[in-house]
């Protein structure tokens, strides 16, 4: 049972050492602002498999406070916090809803509501400056042109996460069952 114990509890921490060096080094690569987020917020669902979604929620909470701590880029580290490093937990709760329209609507809610909220943060609470002068001279269709790619973006993230949890599931939590 100890060893049991303890095998998870390095698993949380190794989840959320590889999540915080995968936020680190998306700062270094520059079309990496969405991409590390995401994964960093992937890296989050063994440990929901593997210890509860309580822990889990834990390890979302510790890696969002040392991502807007340590991570230079603030706007990835608000992607992070506000929809990228929590989804992939939400979803589960999300995917336990019957009926498949409700958990379209739902999913598209979340998303469309975290990125509004992000880039209302970021644009009057905490303004970035080099945000306020991109969305500035961006046009407005534009813009617009830019949510409905990110929304087709989330859809596939969300396809993705089914399959990643399958595979995680299938593939390496029978490798890992000695260990936790």
């Amino acid at each position: 049972m100890r060893k049991r114990q303890s095998g998870r509890i390095a698993l949380c921490g190794v989840m959320c050492g590889l999540s915080i060096v995968m936020m680190l080094s998306g700062s270094i690569i520059p079309f990496a602002t969405f991409c590390a987020p995401a994964i960093g917020g992937i890296l989050l669902m063994p440990v929901a498999v593997e210890c509860g979604m309580k822990l889990a929620w834990v390890c979302y909470g510790a890696v969002a406070a040392l991502s807007l701590l340590f991570v230079p880029d603030k706007e990835m580290a608000a992607i992070f916090v506000f929809l990228l490093g929590y989804y992939p937990l939400l979803k589960a709760y999300i995917e336990r809803a019957k009926h498949r329209p409700v958990r379209f609507v739902v999913k598209a809610a979340v998303f469309n509501g975290a990125v509004f909220a992000m880039y209302g943060a970021l644009l009057y609470l905490f303004p970035l400056q080099y945000i306020v002068q991109e969305f500035a001279s961006t046009a407005k269709p534009m813009l617009a042109l830019l949510i409905l790619l990110g929304n087709l973006c989330f859809w596939i993230y969300d396809a993705a996460l089914a399959n990643i949890l399958q595979l995680y599931v299938i593939k390496l939590k029978p490798k890992l069952a000695h260990i936790l």
